[in-house]
């Protein structure tokens, strides 16, 4: 549980970094998408499966694709 914490951590402070150092957006996004893989793996080892977790799935899946997007994203428009 401590590691969502320490992750979650450096990405507001890259977010924070990200909008006056070039570069560090980046990092701050793999971060991100760092911290809901952990929190997807959490979801699955506290096994959270039944229809009244169904909303926290989603949600956790939802901002992984968006956050996974946005990589690609800012990945193809630097090139």
């Amino acid at each position: 549980m401590w590691t969502l914490i320490v992750i979650k951590a450096f990405a507001a402070a890259g977010l924070a970094a990200g909008i006056w150092i070039p570069g560090v957006a980046f990092a701050t996004n793999v971060a991100v998408i760092g911290y809901f893989i952990a929190a997807t793996i959490a979801h699955i080892r506290a096994r959270n499966y039944d229809r009244k977790h169904l909303k926290f799935w989603a949600a956790c899946l939802g901002m992984l694709a968006l956050a996974i997007g946005v990589l690609a994203v800012s990945y193809l428009y630097a090139l």
